[in-house]
This record gives structure tokens, C-alpha cells and sequence, in this order.
């Protein structure tokens, strides 16, 4: 047995690191089918917006292809999510876009700067995986996000009006002074590129309406007809392809197209240390890994739920932080989980991550085979592309309400929003996250304190202000409903202090705890002090309801010590049972 149990624990160490090879051992025909399937799916959503991410990043076409193949493969190997589908996603793509910024002029550095990102965020995520500091994401609030998301959406939005309209504008501008010279230029739009982008929305809309309702009305699934309709951007696209060459578009109506796209597969970059920006790109790439894994994290949890398996956080920052260091390593733009892309991977039947496989592989053989193809695609098709894939990202409802609930979370929520439009993509988010943390320590240091008593007849403690209950006058029993920490103590020892002071036949305070979870020294401190000075008033200190972290961390202070345990009480019934006795 001793034998047999040393030869378990390394492969279950093994399949905790790469959960592939646990699905691989109950992998059968069927299994392997229906991530095929699905895996071929997914390569036919995955294709076109690769090329429209890349675009919306400011980069090469291609560069989106090969965030499309190794990345997902690495993923595959280390992701605890069976159908997350990794790939480039719209907001990584404008948050590097604005990261890059500086670099707009020089096609060259730009790239590298990219590749740079990519190498940067994963060793953010590697880091924070291995230090187990998962929970730090969380001080992304679900309304600054949504805040961000809606924001990133409109802005991304006006910056692809351009190219649907086919009027040149710099890709440095920030959003208002983009808008004022696409209105200013717009006598100068170019026809042809309206009339690609009027047809790829019309095609696209359809798809996700009409089209819906009449594969339905035939009989079909909805799962079926869901994935038919999220295939229809790779039919739009071949038939602008094979239209705009027909017709000569590029050189007859001077429309802009995607250009050469270099046919071959991702080569392996060692000299990705040797390139300028490390140190430069550092917060934005700390920005642009939050966001990823939040979105992917979010993403996978919801896919995970719905059939009953698990997620582990830290290693899924552990294996999108491989991920994206495959994805520098192999010449790629950032990468993080798709929401469009897992969808259709879900609802494919994708069971385990060769169905990831199995969509690295279609895209390779489109990069290497026909990748020369997409030379006279128009760049208005993509544009398109991009507005219908983030138009749903918009949310303006839930700004609405939000502020209705709590206006502190509206408020961070509208300035997350407005900040990204006014003032960029990444000052916008540190806004918002900087107002929802200042937001939080407001109201923790604000606690709420209640003077409590019984419900007549009963064992429940209630708000004297609420409810009719009895008191007693030789006795104050008071509940703090937050954590006791150095930002609330000043405010809470001077409630104390105000609710003892006007009565005169008090003998015993009794503090119920049970919304206390921790207390740091500067609390500790404060309670000693507060027992010292009301012994000497004559006036007994208690405790109730002392959650047993509680307990523990007091263990051995003076404060402890002078309570003696006989003046810390299981339950307020307790207390005040021995003090009226």
C-alpha cells in the first residue's frame, strides 16, 4: 500500500498542473468526436476575428492568426476550463492599441512593442498565480468593470467609423478628436467602403435575427441554430473576399484591404529579451492582464457552473501566464478567453480542451495555406466585424441600475465610463478601480453601529430604532456590523464613548460581535483602552458573539487577559442573562 501510495501523488501533482492529461485517460470515440466538431466551430468563428483584432490593435493581420494557434495550444495543456477558447479578444486588442500609442509611427516598434506586452502580462499572471494572489482581481468591482467594458465598447466603436467609411485618421487620436475629423472629412468618405461595411452589417444582422428565426422555424435546435448564425462572419468574409477581388475594389475605388499576409506558420522569436520597451509598457501590461483574467476567469466560472465542474483560480493565472508567454515567444499579440468563441465551443459539445486542439490545427492550416489569400480583403468588412462583436458589450441599463441601488457604485460605475471616453482606455480603468477603492474604505470606516434589545418573548436582538423591544437601564448593548481596523476605530470609539456618557445607572456595555470577522492592533488597542477607561467609571466591558478567528487573535492580549473569558459570551442571550440576573 505504502508503494502504491507514493505512485499516485506525483501524477496527481502531474494532472493538477496540466488537467489535459486526466481528460486524456477517459477520453473515448465520442468524446473525441464532439471536440472535433466543436473545435471546427470554433476555427470558423476564431479565423475572422483574428484579423479584425489584429486590425483593432493596429497590427499585422497575421499577427492575429498566431495568437490563434500556439496560444490556445499552450492553454490547452494548463487551463482547469474545458471550453474556454483563448484566442484575441476586442478589449485586450484596444488596450494595447492605446498602450502603443507612442509607438503609432514606427511599424516596427510597434510589433515588438506588442510582443513585449504579451511576454510582460504573462509573467504578471505567472507571478501572481504562483504567489497565489488571485484574490487581488477582485478589486476590479463588477460595476467599474461593467463601467469599462461599456466604455471600451463605445470607443472602440468610434475608432472603427473611420474605416467603415474609408476616411484615413491617425491611429494616435484619442476618441473626441477622432470623431471631430471623421466629421470633418466626412465629404470625403469613400463609397465603396460604406457600401462593403452597409452589406456586412446588413449580413450580420440578419444572422443574428431573421436568420435565427428561420432555421428555427425549420425544425432546428436552438443550440444548432445559435452556431450556425456565430459561423456567418467567416461567410461574410469570403464573400467580401472574393467580391472585392472580382471587382478590382482596391485599385478601381481606391478602398483600403488588408494587403500582403504572410502564408507559413509562427516562428519561435529568441531575441524577445533583447527588445526595447520592458520597462516602459510594465503598468500598462498590469492593466491589460487584470482585465484579461478577470474576463476569461468570469467567462470560464459561468461555462463551469453550467455543468458542474471546477475552477482553479490560480491556475488559471498560471496557464494564461503561460499562455501569453507562448504568445510573445511565437510572435502574437496578448490573448485571453473569449466570450463569443467559448459560446460557440460550449454549445458545440466541447468536452474537453483537445476541442482547443483541435482549433489551433484548422487555424494553422489557414495561416499556412491560405493566409496569401485575404490580400484584397477591404479593412470596412472588419471594421464591421469589430462593431457587431462589441456593440452587445454595451450596457447602459446597468449604469441605471446601479445608480438607482447605490449611488457610490453608480458614481464609480459613470466615471469608469466617462473616463475611458474622455480620457483614454487605461486612465479611465485606474479611475474607476482608484474610486471604488476609496468608495470602499469610505464605508468601512463608517460602520454601522446599533444599539440593540430583546423582542419581548424571544431570544432575538433587534435595532432599538426598528423594532419595539425591551432594554434595560443598567445595561447598553451595542452591535458593530463591520470589521474593526484603523481607518474605523477613531469613529467607533467615539460612538462608543457618545452612547455611555448620558447614562448614569449604566454598570455593563456589552458589544455584540457578530459582524466582527477580524481586529487589527489599532482596534485592539483601542479596546483595551476603552475597557481601562470605562473600569474606571464603574462600568463593566462584554463581549458576545465572538466569532472564533476572533477568539483567536485575541488569545493572550491584555485585553483577553482583564476578560478573563468570564465577560466573553457564546450569545447576547447569555450576556444579558447573567447581567440582569
Amino acid at each position: 500500500m505504502a508503494s502504491e501510495h507514493r505512485t499516485t501523488k506525483p501524477t496527481h501533482r502531474i494532472t493538477a498542473i496540466t488537467p489535459l492529461l486526466a481528460d486524456l485517460r477517459g477520453m473515448d470515440r465520442a468524446t473525441l468526436a464532439q471536440d472535433l466538431v466543436a473545435g471546427t466551430l470554433t476555427a470558423m468563428l476564431l479565423i475572422p476575428q483574428a484579423l479584425a483584432y489584429a486590425l483593432l490593435a493596429g497590427l499585422p493581420p497575421e499577427v492575429g492568426l498566431y495568437a490563434s494557434i500556439v496560444p490556445p495550444l499552450v492553454y490547452a495543456l494548463f487551463g482547469t476550463s474545458r471550453t474556454l477558447a483563448v484566442g484575441p479578444v476586442a478589449i485586450a486588442a484596444v488596450m494595447v492599441s492605446a498602450a502603443l500609442a507612442p509607438y503609432a509611427g514606427d511599424p516596427d516598434r510597434y510589433l515588438t512593442g506588442a510582443l513585449v506586452l504579451s511576454a510582460l502580462v504573462g509573467l504578471w499572471m505567472l507571478a501572481l498565480g504562483l504567489l497565489r494572489l488571485g484574490w487581488l482581481t477582485a478589486f476590479i468591482s463588477h460595476p467599474v468593470l461593467s463601467g469599462f467594458t461599456t466604455g471600451a465598447a463605445i470607443f472602440i466603436i468610434g475608432t472603427q467609423l473611420p474605416a467603415m467609411c474609408g476616411i484615413p485618421v491617425a491611429r494616435d487620436a484619442e476618441l473626441l478628436p477622432l470623431l471631430t475629423a471623421l466629421f470633418r472629412d466626412l465629404p470625403a468618405l469613400n463609397p465603396a467602403a460604406v457600401a462593403f461595411s452597409s452589406v456586412t452589417l446588413t449580413g450580420l444582422l440578419l444572422a443574428r435575427g431573421p436568420l435565427l428565426r428561420l432555421l428555427a422555424h425549420a425544425g432546428l435546435s436552438p443550440a444548432t441554430t445559435a452556431i450556425v448564425a456565430r459561423t456567418a462572419p467567416l461567410a461574410l468574409i469570403i464573400l467580401a473576399l472574393f467580391s472585392a477581388a472580382a471587382l478590382d475594389a482596391h485599385e478601381r475605388w481606391d478602398i483600403a484591404v488588408v494587403g500582403v499576409v504572410p502564408t507559413g506558420l509562427p516562428h519561435l522569436r529568441t531575441d524577445i529579451l533583447a527588445l526595447p520597451g520592458w520597462p516602459s509598457l510594465l503598468p500598462s501590461a498590469a492593466l491589460i492582464a487584470l482585465v484579461a483574467y478577470v474576463e476569461s476567469i468570469s467567462i470560464a466560472k459561468a461555462l463551469a457552473f453550467r455543468r458542474r465542474e471546477k475552477i482553479d483560480p490560480n491556475q488559471e493565472l498560471r496557464a494564461l501566464g503561460a499562455t501569453n508567454l507562448a504568445a510573445a515567444g511565437f510572435g502574437a499579440m496578448p490573448v485571453a478567453g473569449g466570450f463569443a468563441r467559448s459560446m460557440v465551443n460550449f454549445e458545440a459539445g466541447a468536452r474537453t480542451q483537445f476541442a482547443a486542439i483541435f482549433t489551433a490545427l484548422w487555424v494553422g492550416l489557414a495561416a499556412a495555406t491560405f493566409a496569401g489569400l485575404l490580400h484584397d480583403l477591404p479593412k470596412a468588412v472588419l471594421a464591421t466585424l469589430i462593431v457587431v462583436a462589441v456593440w452587445q458589450l454595451i450596457d447602459v441599463s446597468s449604469l441605471k441600475s446601479t445608480w438607482r441601488y447605490d449611488r457610490g457604485d453608480g458614481l464609480a460605475q459613470a466615471a469608469t465610463l466617462i473616463g475611458v471616453l474622455a480620457l483614454g482606455i487605461e486612465l479611465g480603468l485606474s479611475i474607476g478601480v482608484g474610486l471604488a477603492l476609496l468608495l470602499f474604505l469610505y464605508r468601512t470606516s463608517r460602520p454601522h453601529i446599533a444599539v440593540v434589545g430583546r423582542i419581548a418573548g424571544t431570544e432575538h436582538f433587534r435595532n432599538i430604532h426598528r423594532h419595539v423591544v425591551e432594554t434595560w437601564p443598567q445595561l447598553l448593548l451595542v452591535r458593530i456590523d463591520e470589521n474593526l481596523y484603523f481607518a474605523n476605530t477613531p469613529r467607533v470609539e467615539s460612538a462608543l464613548q457618545h452612547l455611555v456618557v448620558d447614562r448614569d445607572e449604566l454598570r455593563a456595555v456589552v458589544l455584540i460581535l457578530s459582524g466582527v470577522a477580524y481586529i487589527d492592533a489599532s482596534a485592539r488597542e483601542m479596546l483595551e483602552a476603552l475597557e481601562a477607561s470605562l473600569a474606571e467609571a464603574g462600568i463593566a466591558l462584554h463581549l458576545a458573539e465572538v466569532k472564533g478567528p476572533v477568539l483567536d487573535q485575541l488569545h493572550g492580549t491584555a485585553l483577553a487577559q482583564r476578560l478573563d473569558g468570564e465577560r466573553i459570551h457564546i450569545s447576547t442571550q447569555r450576556a444579558v442573562g447573567a447581567l440582569t440576573a
